[in-house]
C-alpha cells in the first residue's frame, strides 16, 4: 500500500472534522430537546403535588368501595375494545377481592406488611396456576373466541 498525500490526509482530517462538527450539532439539538421535556415534566409534577394536601392524601380516598368502582369501570370501559379483557378480569376477580379485604391501607407502614402478606399467600405460581385452571374448566363461564392480534 502507497504512501497517503499530505492533502490526502488533510482532506480525510477536514471530511472528518466537519462530520464531527454535524454530529455535535444534532446532540446539542437533542439536548435542547430532552431539557425541554424534562422541564414539562417537571412542570407537570408540580402541578400535581400542588393538588396533594399538606398531610398528604387520604387514606379513605383509596377505601375498598371506591378502588372496587373504579376497578369496575377500568374492566368494562377495557372489554368494549379488547373482547380478552373479561378473560383477565375473571382470573384477577379472585385476587382484587382477597388484596380488598385483606390489604389495610391505613398508613404506610400497615399497608406494606398486609400487602406483603398478601402477596406471599395469594400470588405463588401455584395459586394462579389453579385460579387460570378453575377458571378455565368452569363450565358456567362463557367466552367468545378471542382475537389474535398479529
Amino acid at each position: 500500500m502507497g504512501k497517503v498525500s499530505q492533502a490526502a490526509l488533510l482532506q480525510r482530517a477536514a471530511l472528518y472534522i466537519m462530520e464531527e462538527e454535524q454530529r455535535d450539532r444534532e446532540l446539542d439539538s437533542e439536548i435542547v430537546v430532552l431539557a425541554s421535556r424534562i422541564e414539562q415534566h417537571r412542570s407537570q409534577i408540580a402541578q400535581h403535588q400542588s393538588c396533594i394536601p399538606e398531610n398528604g392524601i387520604s387514606a379513605a380516598c383509596f377505601s375498598a368501595s371506591v378502588v372496587e368502582r373504579d376497578y369496575r369501570a377500568f374492566v368494562e370501559e377495557q372489554a368494549r375494545s379488547n373482547p380478552a379483557m373479561s378473560l383477565y378480569s375473571s382470573l384477577l376477580e379472585p385476587l382484587f377481592t382477597s388484596f380488598n379485604s385483606m390489604v389495610d391501607n391505613t398508613s404506610l407502614d400497615s399497608f406494606c406488611r398486609s400487602a406483603h402478606r398478601w402477596f406471599a399467600e395469594n400470588c405463588s405460581l401455584s395459586k394462579i396456576r389453579k385460579l387460570a385452571v378453575d377458571l378455565i374448566t368452569d363450565p358456567s363461564l362463557e367466552f367468545g373466541p378471542v382475537d389474535q392480534k398479529d
